[in-house]
Order: structure tokens, then sequence, then C-alpha cells
């Protein structure tokens, strides 16, 4: 009488013949390799989840850069309403949201009217954060 299984696509044979123990070292060799295809494909997603981390960290290394120019910019412009709106849109984008309404907040009293500080504050407004102007 035959016995058979499949295991990850692996067909597995037991007859009379082979015995439980070659029945077992089958058994144990498909189980060994699909533990090993099993920890290299884990090792390729997190390969990939390293380097989108990495990227991620370089391009919030990049927005906090362009905050510090801005700010430095600033301290010598203060009344430069496009700058201060600038500063604000790259708060929003390095998510420091209170940070970005009191820079569209400061922005909005350089550019009343704007349209742009206008839809920003909105934007801000769903995301939880109230301007106070």
């Amino acid at each position: 009488m035959n016995i058979n299984y499949s295991i990850g696509g692996r067909e597995i044979v037991k007859t009379p013949k082979t015995g439980i123990f070659k029945f077992r070292k089958q058994l144990l060799y498909t189980i060994v390799g699909t533990t090993a295809l099993s920890f290299a494909l884990a090792g390729i997603l997190f390969e990939g989840s390293q380097k989108i981390s990495s990227d991620a960290v370089e391009s919030n290394l990049k927005i906090h850069k362009k905050i510090q120019e801005k700010i430095d910019y600033l301290k010598s412009n203060p009344k430069d309403g496009a700058a201060l709106k600038r500063l604000g849109a790259l708060y929003k984008e390095a998510g420091l949201l209170k940070e970005a309404v009191s820079a569209y907040v400061s922005a909005s009293r350089e550019l009343p009217g704007d349209k742009e500080i206008q839809r920003a504050f909105i934007d801000l407004r769903a995301r939880g954060h109230v301007s106070s102007n």
C-alpha cells in the first residue's frame, strides 16, 4: 500500500519498501527546504524594507535641511511672505503640523488673502490642526 503526501508542492510517497525511515527523511528534507526558502524570502523582503527606510530617512534629512535654510534666510528677511509660505509647506511635508500652522499664520499676515495659504489652512484643519488667525 502506497501513502502519498504533498508538502510545499513536492510529493512524498511512502511505500512498503521505503519504510518509515525513508519517508521521514523525505519529509524532513521538504520541511528544511521550505524553511530555507521562507528565510530567503524574508531576507529579501527585509532588505527591500531597509532600502525604503533609508530612502525615507534621506528624504527627511533633505526636508529638514531645506527648513533650516529657510529659517536662516528668514532671520534676515522676516517679512518675506513667500518664504514664510514655503516654510509652512516644508513643515507640512515633514509632518511638523503645529510648526506649519505657525508659519502659515505669519505668511498670512504678510500675504493677506493668498489662496495657497487659505488652502493650506483648510488642509491643516482637516488633519486636526486649527490655525489661530
